[in-house]
């Protein structure tokens, strides 16, 4: 399936071998490190009447768009086979 041996054990990611800057990360969705922020702050400091209320949720999504950036850049690149 997909160029993958059939037995199952053995595959390759080209993309996995690429670790973009962090300072290319942060260009990308570049709001989401603010978030990233506010949401900690806000589990430090739950009483500081910010309209923010922090949830397993929030702190989920927030961290998937972390590692999805990171995702499309090395996604972007074309990869030799």
């Amino acid at each position: 399936m997909a160029g993958f041996p059939t037995n199952g054990r053995s595959f390759y990611l080209a993309r996995a071998a690429l670790h973009p800057s962090i300072s290319l990360c942060k260009k990308l969705f570049s709001a989401i490190d603010e978030w990233d922020d506010r949401l900690a702050a806000e589990e430090l400091s739950p009483g500081n009447n910010d309209p923010i209320q922090p949830a397993v949720a929030a702190n989920a999504f927030v961290h998937v768009i972390m590692i999805l950036r990171k995702t499309f850049i090395q996604n972007s690149v074309p990869h030799a086979l």
